[in-house]
Parts: C-alpha cells; structure tokens; sequence
C-alpha cells in the first residue's frame, strides 16, 4: 500500500486494545486562560509571562482580524526558535486561522518555497529578522496588547485548523500537513492523560518547522509550565545543558542520537529530568542502556508517530532490560489511537505476523480520509506492545532473497562494540551490494569481527560486502536518517579497493 493511501474494503477493528481519551474540541481550551505573573516562556535574550504571552498573542490576533484574516486562513510564522515564535503561533490560532511555521534558521531558498506553497499572504516576524519573505505582510510578533487581554480576549475565535507543517523528505518537495485545532487538542490531551507527572519545565530543542515542537509548547502551555528554549539552534548541547540546571528543567524531547551526545557531555546536568522522551528515528538498546546507567531515577520514553497522526501514536516506557532486546518497542497506542496491522490486501495479520502499521483516531491530519497507511512494519506481542521491523519502502531484493534493511541494522547494533548502525546500498561489478555503516560504542571497532558475528545471523546474501566507521551519520534537515546520503557513501565506499 502507498504511504497514507486511504483504507480498502477490510476489518477496521483495533488490533491492540484502545485507551478512552476524553478531548476538547480546540487546543485553546486547554491552555486558556493565559493569565499569570508565572514564566510562560524563556529563551536566551528574554521571557514572557503567562500575562505577557496572552496580550502580545492577543494584539497579534487582533492585528491579524484587522488584517482580514478569517477563520482556517494560513498565516505564516516566520522566527527563530524563540520567545517570539510561541507568541506568534497563539496569536494565530486566537484569530481563528492556522499557522506555518517557517524557522528563520532553514535555507533561504526553503523558507521561500515553503512560504509560497503555504497559500498564506501574511507573516507574523520576529522583530530583527534582516530577511522577510517576498510577497507577505509582516505582522511584528512583538507588538504589544491591552493588559488583561490575555485572559480572554474579544478577538480570540475559535478557527478549524491549527497548523501547518512541511514534511522533509530525501527526494521531490516538502509536502504540507494540516492538523485541525481538534487534533492537537486531541494530541495534547493524550499527553496530559499518559504522562502522571506534570511538566514544569521543558526543554525545547526542536525546530518550530517540525511538529516534534507542537507536543512540548502545548503540553507546558496546558500544564501551566515554563517553555525553556535552550537556543535558536536545537542540537546547541552545551545550551541545553545550561539551562537544564538552572531551569531545574523537568521533562526533555529529542532525537535518540542527540541525546546519546548530550549524556556523553555530562548526565549530572539533567538531573532534574523527571521524564526523557525521545522521538523521530529508532531508539538503540543501547541507549537505554546509557540512559539508566546515568540517569537511574528518570523515565525514558519511546514515541512513535507519523506527522499525519499528530505528532505521536504509540509510546513505550522503557525500563532497564530493554536494553538486552534486539529492538525497543514503539509501545502501545496513546489515548484515543486505533492501531491497525494489516497485511498487503488490508487483511488483519495473524498473532506475532508483521504488517503495516495502519493508525486512526482523533489525530489524523486533515487530508487523511481513513485509517493512515503508515508504510512502516510492525508486529504486536502476546503482551500488547508493538515491535518496529522498518519501512516497507527500505525493503530490497538481493540475489533473490527479500531484505529489509533494519534486520541487517539490528544485527549490526547487537554486536557488543556497535552503538548505532545504517546499512547502505550501492553498485559494484554491475551488481548490487549492501554496506554497513556503524558509529562504534567505544573507540573503535573491528570489522572483521563485526562481519564475523553478521555471518552467523544473517543470510549470506545479507551480509555487507564492507563495515565502514562513522562519527555520525548524514541526516535530513529534521534529523532523521538520511538513506539517499547513505547509498552514495556506500556507492563511494564501494568504488575503493580494500
């Protein structure tokens, strides 16, 4: 099935018992009233209120009904990862209209086609910014509002539609997503009923162009909690480790491989952590490992989600032996989501068979008709927990033999000096052959040994002709694994004699 394509004649019956969610129909009732002399928001050169974020996000909304702004209109939002950015999104969505985030930090080319695909002819800016995008009115995010307008404002609607966000793919254009202000009620409320303990702070370390922001900004907002932005720079380690100390930061979200690199940098810096989530690309066994090691009295967390879904579907709570497994699972469905495992004609799959990952429920994005066909590979064990076994899209056939590339990755990553592992495909004598990138967990790392211990797991076809040793790996621009990048490694590498 194509990715997202809408749901044949089948059984749409959950296959993974559902949690009831009770949701409000708009994310607004949940984080108003704004009101406060309490830290809303802070970033490097200031903060906000909760007093101070209702009015500016007030005299925003109202510039923008001034403006002719009406209900579901997009609005772009175009800041750094800032203070601004925060008051810019809740001025657009109390006017009604929904909101495209555009980072200030993108490519200037990027940020013009996304403004331009975007539909929206007006901006809400930073104050600063030395470029605007061509063609849009600015809309100053810094303005000031009437005192006490932030409570409830008389400008505020309630609109249909939240936001906008531009997918990242290795190939074509980005692609725009719309979530409606029910859904992100919907993804927030979840939150608010999973996770036990409430946010005070968070650290926010994502793009505002990437939906991973929306689950701490509403989440914090909901929890009458502090937004802590580290930096404008999301991957700034030594700036998340400032202000985790001195905001006694409570929860965290971030890739797995960042935040490996963070607990090298000194764990003692987040200590505070109640909770860690980490999102957006597969999490290691051995990062559990590392996580509880140094940081024993904190939750780790790993989500799973499409943007389509709203930010994140399943979720599991890590403990210590998962860092024993192959895999860590990607858990159980979030409140109010229906998971669906289905085989190539949309037939439900018998108990442990794998089968696309199907997800419906109240976060489907707009342009979703039906159950979402996620493209990704998952199995359901007698516990109820489902096991990720990589995209249906990363499958290969080599001498005869179907591969998919993650089983080679997790053989990879289950060798005892293996941290991280990406497999690789590239030509060589005219025939196809695999490579296998892996990122050591000490200093080195053999790759004889590593060949050795994949010959005794692995069909013989799926071995990589060569092990090559990386620092890191290439990645798109919202920090997942970029696979063109690695086939033109494995091409080059490939090219090389040994």
């Amino acid at each position: 099935m194509t990715d997202g394509a809408p749901a044949g004649p089948a059984d749409w019956t959950p296959d993974v018992p559902v949690e009831p969610l009770d949701a409000p129909g708009h994310i607004l009732d949940l984080v108003e009233p704004l009101r406060g002399l309490d830290i809303a928001v802070v970033d490097g050169d200031g903060s906000l209120t909760y007093d101070g974020l209702g009015e500016r996000s007030a005299a925003i909304a109202a510039a923008l009904r001034a403006a002719g702004t009406r209900p579901g209109d997009p609005v772009v939002v175009h800041t750094r990862l800032s203070r601004w950015a925060v008051a810019a999104m809740l001025g657009v969505l109390r006017a009604g209209a929904r909101y495209v985030p555009i980072d200030a930090a993108f490519p200037l080319a990027r940020r013009r086609y996304m403004a331009t695909a975007s539909g929206a002819r007006l901006a809400v800016t930073e104050p600063g910014l030395p470029i605007t995008l061509d063609g849009l009115q600015p809309i100053p995010a810094d303005m000031d509002g009437p005192p006490g307008s932030g409570a409830h404002s008389p400008d505020t609607l309630r609109g249909p539609l939240a936001y906008t966000c531009f997918t990242s793919g290795s190939t074509g254009t980005p692609k725009g997503v719309t979530v409606s202000a029910a859904a992100l009620a919907a993804s927030t409320a979840a939150r608010l009923t999973y996770y036990k303990d409430p946010v005070t702070a968070f650290l926010l370390c994502s793009s505002i162009s990437f939906d991973s922001s929306v689950a701490g900004i509403y989440w914090t907002l909901a929890c009458h909690g502090r937004i802590v932005i580290p930096s404008d720079r999301p991957a700034d380690l030594a700036a998340i480790g400032r202000a985790a100390r001195h905001h006694h930061a409570s929860h965290l979200l971030m890739l797995p491989s960042l935040y490996s690199i963070a607990l090298d940098g000194g764990a003692e810096r987040f200590a505070t952590l109640s909770a860690v989530i980490v999102a957006g690309e597969a999490c290691p066994p051995e990062l559990v490992r590392q996580h509880f090691a140094a940081l024993p009295g904190t939750q780790l967390y790993n989500e799973y989600g499409p943007t389509e879904c709203t930010v994140w579907s399943t979720v599991h709570a890590c403990s210590p032996e998962d860092a024993n497994l192959s895999d860590v699972p990607i858990g159980r469905p979030v409140p109010g989501t229906l998971l669906y495992v289905r085989d190539t004609a949309g037939r439900p799959m018998s108990a442990g068979g794998t089968g696309e990952l199907c997800i419906g429920g109240p976060g489907l994005a707009e342009s979703v008709p039906g159950p979402y066909h996620t493209g990704d590979q998952v199995s359901v064990t007698a516990d109820g927990e489902l096991r990720f076994h990589g995209r249906t899209d990363h499958q290969l056939k080599l001498g005869g033999v179907r591969i998919e590339r993650t089983e080679v990755e997790q053989a990879l990553r289950a060798h005892r000096d293996v941290f991280a592992a990406a497999v690789g495909l590239g030509l060589a004598g005219g025939r196809k052959r695999l490579v296998g990138f892996v990122i050591p967990a000490g200093t080195t790392v053999d790759s004889r040994t590593v060949r050795a211990h994949l010959v005794e797991r692995l069909p013989a076809v799926a071995v990589p002709s060569r092990i090559e040793i990386l620092s890191r790996f290439p990645s798109l621009p919202n920090g997942k694994l970029d696979r063109d990048a690695l086939d033109r490694l494995a091409e080059a590498a490939l090219a090389v004699k040994p």
